[in-house]
């Protein structure tokens, strides 16, 4: 493969040897160059896997990042191929991932806990905005990349399209993932509110009955002389019996005020 590495332009060598370079397509006089980037998965993360691909006219080269040397494909049966299975990787991840949505949403409609719910929300989210970017940029370098081949003789063209329209397919679904992700998010954020506003008129319940008796109790508590029933023997009970009726009184009042509202 030696005469590659001669005729290639060293910045376009540089770029396929990047492992993580975005998809394009470049024509030049000796050579096309095809970079495909696509979502994988290792060890339970997103990852990008970039797939560069060199046309001389004669002959498909695939560039082995792991050996880092040309692999001479000779067909575009190959090259389809090898597109085709990283096609159906990508295709498996937005499925587990409409499956994981899923079950998140079953779970929030069950009123169940989910601790851990906004850190899950935002990995996915995160993960499904970086599948949609390089899909995006995928499916137009690679519909590109088919209207400059359409016309050559032993070009696959509907095997590739077939590849074109199952990223389309991914790319979509990756929109209504985040479409559902959103909607789950309104969701947990009008459920909290509801439960803090619970909360909060709970609160205003209890505010409302005790900060009479503390202005009450405050005020017979004063260490001074000539206080109201100061000098009757049964004062203090008279005291609690106010205290009580008081704070019936406001209960009744706020729960009165609170069905009207």
């Amino acid at each position: 493969m030696k005469h590659l590495y001669d005729q290639i332009d060293r910045f376009h060598l540089l770029d396929i040897k990047n492992a993580t370079h975005p998809s394009m397509f470049v024509e030049e006089s000796n050579y096309d160059i095809l970079i495909l980037a696509l979502p994988t998965s290792r060890d339970k993360e997103l990852k990008i896997d970039s797939y560069a691909f060199v046309f001389d006219g004669t002959s498909c080269y695939w560039y082995d990042k792991n050996v880092q040397e040309f692999i001479d494909f000779k067909t575009m049966e190959k090259v389809y191929e090898l597109l085709n299975e990283k096609t159906n990787i990508a295709m498996k991840m937005l499925t587990s991932l409409h499956e994981s949505i899923d079950w998140m949403e079953e779970q929030l409609y069950d009123n169940a806990q989910l601790s851990s719910f906004m850190r899950y929300w935002l990995n996915t989210k995160k993960d499904l905005s970086r599948i949609n970017r390089l899909l995006t940029l995928s499916v137009e370098v690679l519909e590109s990349f088919i209207e400059s081949y359409l016309k050559e003789e032993n070009f696959l063209s509907i095997h590739f399209k077939d590849i074109h329209e199952h990223l389309s397919r991914t790319n979509r679904s990756s929109l209504l993932a985040i479409d559902k992700l959103n909607n789950l998010y309104n969701f947990y954020t009008s459920r909290n509110n509801e439960r803090m506003n619970k909360t909060i008129y709970l609160l205003t319940i209890f505010s409302g009955i005790f900060l009479p008796l503390n202005l009450i109790v405050g005020y017979f508590g004063m260490n001074t002389h000539g206080l109201p029933l100061d000098g009757i023997a049964n004062g203090s009970t008279i005291v609690a019996f106010l205290l009580g009726c008081c704070a019936m009184l406001m209960a009744g009042v706020i729960l009165y005020f609170g069905k009207k509202v």
